[in-house]
């Protein structure tokens, strides 16, 4: 959660813990864990500053207030759905923001054209695109902060529907000033011992490359480890190593030949990318439209 604000799913988690009187039964609901839905009612009571359930050995009642704020709740939910059974009709000249997260490959190199075909195209939808880590556009996801999530190698969660997208060639690339820029082709095994720049180990992106080099029997040198793409290139200019890369990251390094790509004899070698959404929450037609249009 960010910050103190109220996430729709706050509110279906306290209506089944106030339905069903029982925490453990309301996290296996909404796929979350029992200190989860401990936390989100800990959290709501320090929001309001009122205590809303009473609970202890045996007991389990809500408060005047806890009483209130469940028909809150209910209200809240019934609003919701209604108003996304309203959207799902035909896409209308209403004003609608959809808000959508990437992670940074994608998102800055491989989606503003599809962005502003789609703008061009229903001039009263913005889609509003912020960046982020993959672990946490899945908690946004799930948790109603964004529409729906862009990323890599999308893992499957009992919460999670995945629209899959094109694969993404990854490429070899270095410095033109590295010995091995001459190179018409390289071996995987021409990396053993070679000094390499690579992703942050949390990425899926840096365990897949590192995935393709162990079962290839490659040790590289990682001497260098970053979470954004634009340092990792800036230290590949500077000849420091070389390095696996989203084909879209570095087209404009390749066009003005800062950085060179060899083609790989094992290869070619792709990246999954896909869509996530929250399976349970329905989807407005202008986010439907939005998917289809991103996951070209």
């Amino acid at each position: 959660m960010k910050g103190s604000r109220l996430y729709i799913d706050l509110f279906k988690v306290f209506r089944d813990v106030a339905e069903t009187k029982n925490f453990s039964k309301a996290a296996e609901q909404n796929y979350i864990t029992q200190s989860a839905v401990s936390q989100q009612i800990a959290f709501l009571e320090e929001h309001f500053g009122k205590q809303l359930i009473i609970r202890g050995k045996g007991i389990f009642s809500l408060t005047q207030e806890g009483t209130i704020f469940l028909k809150a709740c209910e209200d809240i939910l019934q609003t919701y759905q209604h108003t996304v059974d309203e959207l799902d009709g035909e896409l209308k000249d209403i004003a609608q923001t959809v808000n959508i997260e990437a992670i940074y490959t994608i998102g800055f190199y491989h989606i503003p054209p599809l962005v502003k075909s789609f703008m061009k195209k229903y001039n009263h939808i913005n889609l509003h695109i912020e960046y982020n880590r993959s672990d946490r556009i899945y908690t946004n996801v799930i948790h109603g902060v964004c529409d729906f999530g862009i990323v890599a190698y999308p893992l499957q969660h009992p919460l999670i529907h995945i629209e899959y997208g094109p694969d993404e060639e990854l490429l070899f690339v270095c410095s033109p000033k590295d010995k091995m820029a001459k190179k018409k082709k390289i071996h995987l095994k021409d990396l053993k011992d070679k000094n390499f720049i690579a992703f942050n180990k949390e990425i899926p992106t840096r365990q897949a490359v590192d995935k393709i080099l162990k079962e290839h029997k490659v040790k590289v040198i990682t001497i260098h480890e970053f979470d954004n793409v634009e340092t990792l290139k800036q230290s590949l200019e500077l000849g420091d190593g070389v390095s696996l890369l989203p084909g879209a990251t570095v087209q404009k390094e390749l066009k003005r030949k800062t950085l060179v790509s060899i083609s790989i004899e094992e290869g070619p070698f792709y990246r999954k990318t896909g869509i996530i959404t929250r399976k349970d929450r329905p989807i407005s037609k202008a986010t439907q439209e939005a998917i289809k249009y991103l996951s070209q």
